[in-house]
């Protein structure tokens, strides 16, 4: 599903260096680390953010190195992805906020609708349809950036510090909705500062350190 290859992203203060992991089909897999790591660097080439200095990305059928800049919007199709920031739009309700993804890719504005009223059901947020992303707790803000990206049901989930700054209870709410989507059959590629959260989990935990794997369980 997802692959790096030999991957080298250099920058004056880090970057990572001779990376190679691999996403099947339907699995679960944590980066873990310190901050600056490189765990984000790694998920930005995921999604073609990032191009490599050295190596090959590939996700699906697309070679990143060979890919069009045209192509990077159908590759970014069969991802899910969840910044750190959420990068949700402050002036449009919940389900406007949702809505929205299935009418950039071409999709009629009824069937937009429904698959967001599908997806904020699936997460809880069907009663929050008419708020605004302000008026919702963070964990609540996580959830609605999940939503957003489960929109037309991508082959992978990858999110950056998904359970970031939340309280405990909180995180295992959303490691619980983590959870439901895995068991969908949907691979999960993620970064965390909290590995002992997923003791309970069927996840392969990858760790980074100044930029190059160091080991996996």
């Amino acid at each position: 599903m997802i692959e790096l290859i030999r991957v080298t992203k250099q920058y004056s203060k880090g970057g990572i260096k001779d990376v190679s992991l691999r996403v099947g089909k339907g699995e679960w897999v944590n980066i873990v680390g310190r901050s600056g790591a490189g765990k984000t660097t790694l998920l930005r080439m995921v999604y073609a953010e990032l191009l490599p200095d050295i190596g090959e990305v590939i996700v699906g059928d697309y070679r990143l190195s060979s890919m069009r800049e045209r192509d990077i919007p159908a590759m970014r199709r069969q991802l899910g992805i969840v910044d750190q920031d959420l990068a949700l739009i402050q002036d449009r309700t919940v389900y406007e906020n949702v809505m929205l993804v299935g009418e950039v890719v071409g999709w009629t504005r009824r069937h937009s609708k429904a698959e967001a009223l599908k997806v904020l059901n699936r997460v809880g947020l069907y009663r929050h349809l008419d708020s605004y992303p302000s008026q919702l707790s963070f964990g609540e803000q996580r959830r609605l950036a999940i939503a957003r990206a489960l929109v037309g049901e991508p082959r992978a989930l990858v999110a950056d510090e998904p359970l970031g700054s939340l309280d405990l209870e909180t995180a295992q709410g959303i490691l619980e909705l983590l959870s439901s989507i895995h068991a969908r059959g949907t691979a999960l590629l993620m970064t965390t500062h909290q590995p002992e959260l997923f003791e309970e989990y069927p996840v392969r935990t990858v760790r980074i350190d100044r930029g190059q794997l160091v080991g996996e369980q």
